[in-house]
């Protein structure tokens, strides 16, 4: 059987059509079509994404006269799990990146609109500027949401990747880890450094200039921590499904950091927006749970080393 063959059947024996296909993998009808007619070969990454979308082997695609598509080792998902290449991994870390950037940006629009209503002269000009900006952070945000979600395989099936892949990912990961938790660092350190300089700057520079800095000390804050700790949360979501390791009871004691982190978060926005209670409170919880996860990876770090 040729490859077009061997799809026709596929689709047959799947209930799909060539549209169907198509809308899976991303591409156009004519190019599926262009495959079931042996007038063209998919290109790797869709070969794989094949293999992976109907439980076939890569070899069992290619090989004509190859007769294992029901032997149990060959299928790529049921036992093995879904494999991921390089390149799809490359594709599925830059679009969860671009994913971070937009709601970052999204919520630091947001917050920085805030700014021009600090101004009290050309009130109309600022004004327009604050629901300008304001409009376009909530923009941003909802157009965010409503987008086709890609590589849901990779965040809901159990993985399977080349060694040598998997081991790379894993260097850079913890590379990229040190960097996040330097910006969490840093955040807290501009959260806990913004409330004296904003009272230098309202004794020697006026009302308006320490709102002004307000505003963007705390939009600088929680950008860097929104942008850490999603991008945390990406790498670590393939180490889950590829490595499946239980969790230890050691590791369970620390589960509560992740869940106090964003409620914390939460509620030390609604006391700056509504001024309905200090936040200081919630940013001293915020700063103790930062400590204790940043205490936590370093001891994780070594104990792998060790």
């Amino acid at each position: 059987m040729t490859l077009g063959q061997k799809l026709k059947a596929l689709l047959k024996d799947n209930s799909m059509t060539q549209e169907d296909l198509a809308e899976r993998l991303e591409i156009s009808r004519q190019a599926v079509g262009k495959w079931v007619n042996d007038k063209g070969v998919p290109e790797v990454g869709k070969l794989i994404q094949i293999s992976n979308l109907f439980g076939v082997s890569i070899d069992y695609l290619l090989k004509e006269d190859y007769e294992g598509k029901n032997v149990s080792e060959e299928k790529v998902v049921s036992n093995s799990g879904y494999y991921v290449s390089q390149e799809m991994l490359d594709g599925y870390l830059s679009y969860s990146r671009q994913n971070v950037k937009q709601i970052t940006g999204g919520i630091s629009l947001f917050i920085l609109s805030n700014v021009f209503s600090c101004f009290e002269h050309n009130s109309m000009i600022m004004s327009f500027l604050y629901w300008l900006t304001m409009i376009a952070g909530i923009s941003i945000i909802v157009w965010h949401f409503f987008q086709t979600k890609q590589y849901q395989e990779i965040k809901n099936e159990r993985l399977a990747f080349d060694e040598k892949v998997f081991g790379k990912f894993k260097t850079q990961r913890e590379n990229r880890r040190k960097k996040y938790t330097v910006m969490i660092i840093v955040g807290v350190v501009v959260l806990l450094a913004s409330s004296e300089i904003e009272r230098f700057l309202m004794i020697y520079f006026g009302q308006t200039a320490c709102n002004v800095f307000g505003w963007v000390a705390d939009t600088v804050w929680l950008a860097l921590i929104i942008w850490a700790g999603m991008s945390m949360h990406i790498d670590s979501i393939i180490i889950k499904n590829t490595e499946h390791t239980p969790k230890s009871g050691h590791m369970k004691r620390y589960r509560w950091i992740y869940m106090a982190l964003p409620f914390t978060v939460i509620a030390v926005l609604i006391g700056m927006i509504t001024n309905a209670w200090s936040p200081y409170a919630p940013i001293i919880i915020l700063f103790c749970c930062l400590l204790v996860t940043t205490c936590k990876l370093f001891i994780e770090s070594r104990g792998k080393d060790e």
